[in-house]
């Protein structure tokens, strides 16, 4: 009877020591996360962009500026270099969808983005979509000026970036490409890339 006693403490005191381990290993992941050192930081040009979870971090003029992507993971985008000169020296882009695109979200979520880190630049970004819908701005290609640039952001079967009629389509071929699109448009405008 004793030695049950005995070996029934001794399992109880290893459960409660693997216990605490595992409290504690998830309390580290939590406020450590997975990586360690260096290996959350990536040079490029001369920039350090820092690793924060689901962006990386850069200082551009002393602005810091969140991109999901590295510049490295949207160079295979197809690029008309005139695009992204016509929206460089630009107070005002002015960006636009169909409301029903397939890629509606990542359109809409894109376009945030591009409006919140370019604002910080004095580059005023208005969002709207190309026929009327409630109180947003009906903008079309038709609109593009050389002061006032649009982006026209859609679906398509490949993900590139040309301009038709002095507007720039900004084609992608899923939700994940639509945000390396807007990465690689913000890379271009601030001269990252």
């Amino acid at each position: 009877m004793l030695r049950r006693e005995r070996s029934n403490i001794g399992k109880k005191i290893i459960g409660y020591f693997i216990g605490i381990i595992m409290i504690f290993s998830a309390f580290g992941v939590i406020f450590f996360g997975f990586g360690a050192g260096s290996s959350g930081i990536v040079k490029y040009k001369g920039l350090k962009f820092i690793d924060k979870g689901n962006f990386w971090s850069v200082k551009v003029n002393g602005r810091e500026v969140l991109f999901t992507y590295l510049p490295d993971e949207t160079d295979s985008i197809g690029v008309e270099s005139l695009a992204i000169e016509k929206l460089k020296r630009v107070v005002q882009i002015d960006t636009t969808s169909e409301f029903n695109d397939t890629l509606a979200e990542p359109i809409a979520l894109a376009q945030f983005q591009m409006g919140t880190t370019l604002f910080n630049f004095n580059i005023f970004v208005r969002n709207g979509f190309t026929s009327d819908y409630l109180n947003f701005p009906t903008i079309t290609c038709e609109d593009a000026t050389q002061f006032v640039p649009v982006i026209y952001f859609k679906e398509s079967n490949a993900t590139n970036l040309h301009i038709e009629n002095n507007c720039i389509m900004a084609e992608a071929a899923n939700a994940a490409d639509v945000i390396r699109l807007k990465d690689r448009l913000v890379y271009g405008i601030l001269g990252i890339i």
